[in-house]
């Protein structure tokens, strides 16, 4: 992703009381922040490390088929590379087509080259990618064990983008897996959607990315006031900026959808220092309570 300088979803939302729910059914940052650890111990998960995007892309996969039993991959060549996405879905018969339907994504890719780093050996080196891709991905791993204990009242799909992060390598775009995702699902077309991208820093800020404000607006505000009346810290009542992210196809497609996303971006973006050390359980934790009270309707 890199900086460049509707819809109202209460009505089919259920209400429902979060803090009624069991303990096994209530969003775990510790849990979230173990989900960044195995992916980081497989490695960096770009295109020229092919046994970690394996390994990586087959415990997401075992994951999710714990919790769901709709779980596809979707391999795709695009820009001379090849690419996994993987979606994952907790249907609710109640819904029609995709009316009352939220998307929930990340990519799970990590960059090629430490391109932030000072020093040139470094900036040859990949991304260990602890907030830049691991961190999406651990939230919506967890939700999925909460979907599966709690049934969401809506239909709700999970979806894992590969090739997000090849953005200005070799004159390649960002969101390769995402725009290869709604080009190939024409059909799919979600009343909503939300962008997970870097939330698991120990200062987390996530401003209103300003593709998300101006496209997705009652969406954004939605989320934002359930933030505030969570006192959700990390989530700022101010602008950011405009971010290219995996939530641009989406919004091209007439998807309202919002990038939660760590802005400005942290020292260590891009760069070789992207570890566990710089994550935090109570970031995710926010972030997670945020989601899931949006998915099950609570204000």
């Amino acid at each position: 992703m890199r900086p460049i300088k509707i819809l109202s979803i209460s009505a089919f939302l259920l209400i429902v009381s979060v803090g009624s729910l069991g303990a096994e059914e209530q969003f775990s940052g510790e849990r979230a922040l173990q989900n960044i650890a195995t992916q980081l111990a497989y490695g960096a998960r770009e295109p020229g490390n092919v046994a970690a995007k394996q390994n990586t892309l087959r415990y997401i996969q075992q994951t999710l088929e714990t919790h769901s039993n709709q779980v596809t991959s979707q391999t795709f060549e695009a820009h001379g590379l090849k690419g996994t996405n993987i979606w994952a879905s907790f249907v609710n018969h109640k819904t029609t087509g995709n009316t009352g339907r939220i998307m929930l994504g990340a990519h799970w890719d990590t960059r090629p080259r430490s391109d932030q780093e000072t020093s040139p050996t470094k900036q040859k080196m990949p991304t260990p990618g602890a907030n830049d891709g691991a961190s999406g991905v651990a939230v919506l791993l967890e939700l999925a064990r909460i979907f599966a204990a709690n049934p969401p009242p809506v239909t709700l799909d999970l979806v894992f983008f590969d090739l997000e992060d090849m953005g200005n390598i070799n004159n390649l775009p960002f969101s390769i897996g995402s725009r290869e995702f709604i080009s190939r699902n024409p059909f799919y077309r979600p009343s909503a959607g939300v962008i997970l991208d870097m939330v698991c820093d120990k200062n987390l800020s996530i401003p209103k990315e300003l593709y998300s404000k101006t496209q997705a607006p009652k969406l954004l505000n939605r989320i934002w006031a359930i933030a505030k009346a969570q006192n959700a810290t990390a989530f700022r009542d101010k602008d950011g900026s405009y971010i290219q992210d995996d939530h641009i196809p989406f919004l091209e497609a007439g998807i309202p959808t919002v990038d939660l996303i760590h802005y400005p971006f942290p020292s260590y973006w891009h760069t070789s220092e992207d570890t566990l050390d710089k994550c935090s359980s109570q970031s995710l934790q926010q972030v997670g309570n945020v989601i899931s009270s949006l998915v099950y309707g609570v204000p």
